[in-house]
C-alpha cells in the first residue's frame, strides 16, 4: 500500500512539474490551436479595421475567417476565408517569429456586393507567451497593408 502511495505521490510531482513549467514560444506556437489578430492600416479604398482568427490545421497550415471594416467615401465590409502557409520551420526561424503568406477570399457588402480575392505576405513577433505584433501587406481586389496584435488561445 505504501508503494501505491508512493507511485502516486511521485507520478503527481511529475505532473505538476510540467504542468507548471514555462514553456519556450516555439512549444506555445505548437500547442497553440487559434491565434487571433486585429489591428489597422492601409487600404487602397479608404481607412481599414481588420480582425482575423488562423485555426491550426496542422504544424505549417492554418484556415480561419477575416472581417474587414473600410471606411472611405462608401463604407466596406467585406467576410472571407483565409488560408495561411507558416514558414517556420523551413526557415528555421527564432521562437518567437512567425512568417507566413497566403490567399483569401470572400465577399464585399459595399454598394453592390463583389466578389473579393487576394494573397498576402505577413509576419508575427511574440513578445511573451499570448500576445505578439503582426504586420501583414497584400494586394488582388484591394491593395492592403496592416499593422496589428495577435492573441495566442
Amino acid at each position: 500500500m505504501k508503494k501505491f502511495f508512493l507511485i502516486i505521490a511521485v507520478s503527481a510531482l511529475l505532473f505538476a512539474g510540467k504542468a507548471f513549467s514555462q514553456n519556450t514560444v516555439e512549444e506555445n506556437v505548437k500547442a497553440s490551436l487559434v491565434q487571433i489578430s486585429a489591428g489597422s492600416g492601409i487600404y487602397s479604398g479608404g481607412f481599414p479595421i481588420y480582425a482575423f482568427a488562423d485555426f491550426r490545421v496542422n504544424p505549417n497550415w492554418t484556415i480561419g475567417p477575416q472581417v474587414n471594416f473600410v471606411f472611405d467615401n462608401d463604407f466596406h465590409f467585406v467576410m472571407s476565408g483565409r488560408a495561411d502557409y507558416h514558414f517556420n520551420k523551413m526557415l528555421n526561424l527564432y521562437n518567437n517569429w512567425d512568417i507566413y503568406a497566403g490567399a483569401t477570399m470572400g465577399i464585399d457588402f459595399s454598394r453592390d456586393t463583389e466578389f473579393s480575392s487576394g494573397i498576402h505576405v505577413g509576419g508575427r513577433w511574440y513578445w511573451n507567451k499570448v500576445w505578439g505584433l503582426n504586420m501583414e501587406i497584400g494586394g488582388g481586389t484591394y491593395f492592403s497593408s496592416a499593422i496589428g496584435v495577435t492573441m495566442r488561445l
